[in-house]
Formats: C-alpha cells, structure tokens, sequence
C-alpha cells in the first residue's frame, strides 16, 4: 500500500525535522553542510517557499518554512533526492541516506514564529557543540546578527516583529534568543505523530473543519482504521433522530439534537477517530469534545 498524502495547507509554516538512517551523520564535513546549503537554496528559487529558520546538524536538520502551492513533500523530497545523490557519490555508498519520513509539524504562525526560531537555532548549543549558538556555523542564527555570507533565509518579517528599526530588531533577536539559551528539549513541540499541529484548540479546529476530507483519507496509516466518514456517520445518525446535520454540528440544544449529538460522538468514538477531529467535525471548543468522549468512554 502507498503512503498516504500529507496535509498541504497553502500559506501554512511547518517545522521540518530529518535525521540520518539509524540516527548516523548526514554531515561529514564542512564541504557537505555547504552542498546542502546550496541545494536548499535552488530549491528555494524555483518552488517560492519563506524560509525563516534552518539548522543543520551532524546527524539531522530541521527546517522552518512557509510553504504557498508547492507542498512540503514536493520541496522535502527534491532536497533529499539531491543531497542523497551527492552524498552517495562522494562516500561511494548505496541505499537510503535519510531514516523513514520527515517529520513536518503544522504550526500556528502568530504564536510560533519568533518561539520555533529560536528554538532551532539554540540546537547546537543545547546539544554541548558549541559555547555559544553564534560560534556554529550551519544555522541561521549568524544571518539574523548579520555574520553570515550565506543568505537562505527570509529574516525581515521575523525582525520585523521584534522591532520596526531592523537594527533595533537583530538586537531585539539577540537577546531573544540569550534569553532562552537555558531552554531544553521542548516537548511540546514536537507534538503527536498522528495529530502534526502546535498551536491553540481554536487554530487545530479550524484546520480540521477546512481539511476535514483529506484528513479523513489520511487517518488510516494512524492507530486505527476509519471505516467511515465523519459526514456519512453524521447522516446516519440524522436520519435516525430525524434531525439535520447541520443541527448537529451547531448550537442547537434541544433534546432530540443533543442526544443525537451524543450518538454521534459515541458513533465517531467507535470509528477510531480522536476527540479534536469531532471536535473540528462539530465546530465546537476541543474542551467541550473531550469531556464529551470521556463521559461516552465512561457510559
């Protein structure tokens, strides 16, 4: 069976994450951190994605960016093809480069941006290679202070938040990233494999609601099987109570509409799909959902 699509939202920032196959380098030396650069950089050019963060690292790299109608799939998989074909010259070995699939995490822009930048570019030094981020030279970070010939990024919006002077901005970043210099591996962050999103309940809802059909044909590979649609159990379950869906997925609180609501979810429970896709079918706050499928798990 084929891997099932990824979820591609135009205009979306997603925190890329990669490591090596078993967690072995994919950097030997400075010559191969350049090559990559270079490559990300073609790509860049001709599928017009913002790159706000990147670091590499001996063994993996993470990548922050904002796509527009190229998905990262098409953008992930081109840098990978062409890094492992030039590693695998150079080295003379065969076979995969990279472990598995990428990890990419649907962020929420307001909230995120200036955290996951700063996140990033701290890698090495939480990692003990480097006394301070600035002393490694394969991440952004030099960019934003200005000591970097290599220019990949797409710092002006990320300055521009911190202060409308961009001098005053790149000494506005670098006390913002000072100042969480003593953070740790965050590990809400790196959210569930089978729920790929960093934000608030309001921003992970309206994804679903807009994506909801993708979404539906994607939760197979996860931890169950979906045998049926969202909708197709709403209508069922219309049909039944002899009320609409629309009913369900509103306000309405009359009797027939609520226990009809509470079938449905129950319905949903059993399809194998997780209380925030209810939540985003239903258009109501995660919070309300959850409490609902516990006490339907509890009934």
């Amino acid at each position: 069976m084929g891997r099932k699509p990824r979820l591609h939202v135009e205009g979306g920032l997603y925190h890329i994450v990669t490591r090596g196959n078993n967690r072995k380098e994919i950097f030997k030396d400075d010559t191969d951190y350049s090559t990559f650069l270079e490559t990300l950089l073609k790509i860049k050019k001709i599928t017009s994605f913002n790159l706000y963060a990147y670091c590499l690292m001996p063994n993996h790299f993470h990548l922050l960016l904002e796509v527009q109608s190229i998905s990262t799939s098409t953008i992930i998989q081109r840098l990978l093809t062409s890094y492992t074909k030039y590693y695998n010259k150079k080295y003379k070995k065969i076979g995969h480069l990279f472990q598995g699939r990428y990890k990419a995490i649907l962020c929420e822009k307001d909230s995120y941006l200036l955290e996951l930048v700063r996140y990033i570019h701290l890698n090495p030094y939480r990692a003990g290679l480097v006394r301070k981020p600035s002393d490694w030279t394969w991440s952004g970070h030099k960019e934003y202070l200005g000591q970097s010939e290599n220019k990949v990024q797409d710092i002006s919006e990320v300055l521009g938040i911190l202060s409308d002077n961009i001098k005053h901005g790149v000494l506005k970043y670098q006390e913002f990233v000072q100042d969480g210099s003593r953070m740790g591996k965050k590990k809400d962050y790196y959210p569930q494999e089978n729920m790929p999103y960093l934000g608030d309940d309001r921003f992970v809802e309206d994804i679903l609601i807009r994506h909801i059909d993708l979404i539906n044909r994607i939760a197979p590979r996860y931890e169950v099987k979906v045998k049926k649609s969202l909708n197709e159990a709403a209508l069922d379950i219309a049909k039944k109570y002899n009320v609409s869906v629309d009913s369900l997925c509103g306000k309405v609180r009359i009797k027939e509409v609520s226990t009809a609501r509470k079938e449905f979810i129950r319905s949903a429970v059993g399809l194998g799909y997780k209380g925030i896709q209810i939540a985003g079918f239903l258009g109501c706050a995660q919070s309300y959902i959850t409490k609902s499928v516990s006490e339907v798990r509890e009934a």
